[in-house]
């Protein structure tokens, strides 16, 4: 075989892995190419999709802050309805409590005239007896005798209401209409 035959297949091997090599740097090119492109693409419907995402994420949030201050303005009414509530519920206790000391100082100033009236019989028994007397002696018994006025000491504050509420959740008592001080009686008196 001559030079030129042999030459002609290595020529032909060396130009076909050259258009080999040329041909698998132009895909390779092409497939870097496409996929970039692909990437590129996507990257933009992904920002465009994300904007609205975004959006949508924004108006969520708007929609719970929304919710958040109805709730918080209806928790606020509440209170105050419940606030109103209680504070008419006092005035009313109040009220309430207003007629019941009203009725203990009715009750002690009741009790207050018995005692005046008591001491005045007593008073005018003592005086009768005094004049009906025929001797110093006598007189002197009958004169020691004679008591001391009931004393009027201002009770404690509370005091005319706690002993009502006693006495109406014990209910009537015998001797609540006899002479009654919230002082200790003086000598001599009796209590």
């Amino acid at each position: 075989m001559n030079s030129t035959d042999t030459h002609r297949p290595k020529q032909f091997l060396a130009d076909l892995v050259q258009a080999m090599g040329e041909a698998a740097r132009a895909e390779r090119q092409a497939t870097t190419d496409q996929c970039k492109s692909e990437a590129a693409e996507y990257t933009e419907r992904l920002r465009a999709g994300t904007s609205g995402a975004t959006g949508d994420l924004h108006r969520g949030a708007v929609g719970d802050v929304r919710t958040i201050r109805e709730q918080s303005r209806a928790a606020e009414e509440r209170v105050r309805i419940v606030t109103e509530e209680r504070i008419a519920r006092r005035y009313q206790r109040l009220e309430e409590e207003l007629r019941e000391y009203q009725s203990a100082v009715e009750a002690e100033v009741h009790r207050v005239g018995e005692r005046v009236q008591a001491f005045e019989g007593e008073v005018a028994h003592v005086f009768e007896q005094l004049v009906q007397g025929t001797d110093p002696s006598s007189f002197m018994k009958i004169a020691a005798r004679m008591p001391s006025p009931p004393a009027f000491v201002d009770p404690v504050p509370g005091t005319l209401l706690h002993d009502l509420r006693q006495s109406r959740s014990r209910g009537p008592r015998p001797e609540s209409f006899a002479p009654r001080t919230h002082a200790r009686p003086r000598s001599g008196q009796p209590g």
